[in-house]
């Protein structure tokens, strides 16, 4: 595993020619530095040099790092996420003897010069005041800054972490600073930090506390994970390449954790859904032209992006996250059976994050309940089989007031829901006014099924009962009139047209191998409209009845 983790560290950086590394070290020459993409791209190279691949960017690499270590401690540049990464490849080329002494000792120099207090960007006010997910980064650098420095940071460290812990919900997970509706990536990545605090040597006055927590969410962590290997869905940051990375440094790091701890089951576990978002990560490397996001639109285009989030950040982010999977795997620890390829449960986060889970018989159905529209939408947004296209039905719904950049606007939320005729007014379940209460649900081996209320008006409630198995999810609707359901099917990915057959009494799409097959009872609309989501364009359909399943195959298989 360890060496196919380089492998996906070389595949992202050889996204970057050498004319786009050359403009953007020139770039940054006239403009200074100001956000931590470059000090990546530096690290990364460096980090492979040390372990013998991409040797002929050695100049490139002392180029970059010579820039970072003189510019970081002078300037707020993102530091918070830079310093932990600048410090951990000089550490690694120290060891490996790539360079000079004297230039280690420079760079050393510069960044033991470094002023937390000051240079970071988010520094909490106290130590009793919440802070955002900076913060949580910044005591990690600066640990990390501390061991490389010899120096004591032990006083800015816990001042920071004593504003993150109040963020811990009653599972363990994180929630971001207000008025931000918790998005996924921003719960994953705080433990992730965390787990990697303790594994490099924290051991202060908030570990036990720590340790606590990522034992408390751990059980729920890996049953978030799809069938695909894939982070869930949800908020900002989501649904690029590097959301997975993230995950398998995380699952790696809690692995090795449990390991330690002599808990081999939690720690085969782990491995497994490590194995698992690797397999993934390197499905959507090997598409070409490469991409950090996950469609096919022109990165020129920024499709699918927030406006921090361009290629130059974020294709090399993959590097990064995944070099933590790297440094802390343990290869002696033997996978078993990861609970998203296990199988056989219905699970809910807190209130705070307002999912519902079910996973049985190769598939996996992810619903939000109270979604934030400017980046989803309330309803079942994820429909995945194992061995499958994730978008051959749906990774993630559509949002009515987007953060990021779209091919077009949507006219409203949308999701696969269910919808109410009130007069003239089609009421959506994928909607704001539209709210969700678990009523039941159960789960053997093979099966798994969950009933939920959606509230679409006063006097309107439908009842939505969601079963799930090999054969494919059967959705049922009932306790109003005048119901059915909203249908999304995929339609285009960027570059690519999907195959969309249109029957009677159902509607297949066909992408990338896989094909997905929406059968029902009711009455189909003559046309649809289109909607847009990171992933690509879909149609939407309005089916009116009470019944709808839905199937995936591999075409292969």
């Amino acid at each position: 595993m360890k060496e196919q983790y380089l492998d996906i560290m070389e595949k992202s950086l050889e996204a970057y020619t050498d004319e786009r590394i050359r403009e953007y070290i020139d770039d940054v020459k006239r403009n200074g530095l100001t956000e931590h993409g470059f000090s990546r791209l530096g690290v990364n190279i460096g980090i492979l040099i040390a372990y013998g691949r991409k040797t002929e960017l050695l100049n490139t690499f002392i180029e970059i790092m010579d820039i970072c270590c003189d510019e970081i401690p002078k300037r707020k540049a993102q530091n918070d996420f830079s310093v932990r990464e600048v410090c951990c490849c000089i550490m690694l080329i120290e060891k490996r003897k790539i360079v000079s002494e004297e230039l280690l000792e420079k760079w050393k120099r510069r960044m033991a010069s470094f002023n937390p207090w000051e240079m970071y960007t988010v520094v909490a006010k106290s130590p009793e005041t919440p802070a955002g997910n900076w913060a949580m980064f910044a005591a990690v650098s600066d640990f990390v800054r501390g061991v490389l420095c010899g120096i004591d940071t032990t006083e800015f460290v816990d001042w920071q972490l004593a504003s993150q812990l109040p963020a811990l919900d009653c599972n363990g997970m994180y929630q971001d600073a207000p008025p931000i509706k918790n998005p996924m990536v921003y719960d994953v990545i705080p433990r992730q930090l965390m787990s990697f605090l303790l594994m490099f040597g924290y051991r202060g006055k908030y570990a036990e506390r720590i340790e606590q927590a990522l034992d408390s969410v751990s059980d729920l962590a890996l049953k978030m994970q799809s069938v695909t290997g894939e982070l869930p869905f949800g908020g900002r940051s989501n649904q690029f390449i590097h959301n997975e990375p993230m995950l398998i440094s995380y699952c790696e790091l809690e692995a090795t954790r449990y390991a330690r701890k002599g808990n081999m089951e939690k720690a085969g576990k782990f491995k497994a859904a490590a194995e698992l978002g690797a397999k993934k990560t390197l499905e959507y490397l090997e598409l070409k032209p490469i991409s950090h996001i996950k469609n096919r639109y022109d990165i020129e285009t920024h499709i699918g992006c927030e406006p921090y989030g361009y290629f130059n950040k974020y294709m090399i982010t993959v590097a990064s996250n995944i070099y933590i999977a790297y440094l802390f795997a343990d290869d002696s620890i033997v996978p078993t059976v990861s609970e998203a390829e296990k199988g056989g449960y219905v699970i809910s986060t807190s209130d705070n994050f307002h999912k519902t889970f079910l996973n049985a018989g190769g598939y996996f159905l992810e619903l939000d309940t109270n979604a934030d529209l400017h980046y989803d939408a309330k309803g079942l947004g994820r429909f995945h089989k194992k061995d499958c296209s994730s978008f051959v039905c749906l990774s993630m719904p559509f949002p009515a007031t987007p953060n990021y950049c779209l091919e077009k606007g949507n006219p409203s939320a949308m999701s696969i829901c269910c919808y109410a005729e009130n007069g003239e007014e089609i009421l959506l379940g994928a909607e704001a006014q539209a709210e969700y209460s678990l009523l039941d649900s159960k789960a053997t081996d093979d099966t798994a099924e969950a009933i939920f209320n959606c509230k679409l008006s006063e006097s309107i409630t439908v009842k939505e009962k969601y079963s799930l198995s090999e054969n494919g999810l059967d959705i049922t609707l009932s306790g109003a009139e005048n119901i059915g359901f909203m249908l999304p099917v995929f339609d285009f990915d960027g570059a690519n047209n999907t195959v969309v057959t249109v029957n009677e009494k159902s509607v297949s799409t066909k992408y990338n191998g896989s094909v997905c097959t929406y059968s029902f009872n009711g009455i189909l609309s003559d046309n649809f409209k289109f909607f847009y989501n990171r992933n690509g364009r879909y149609r939407v359909y309005s089916l009116k009845g009470d019944h709808l399943h839905i199937e995936i195959n591999n075409l292969s298989k």
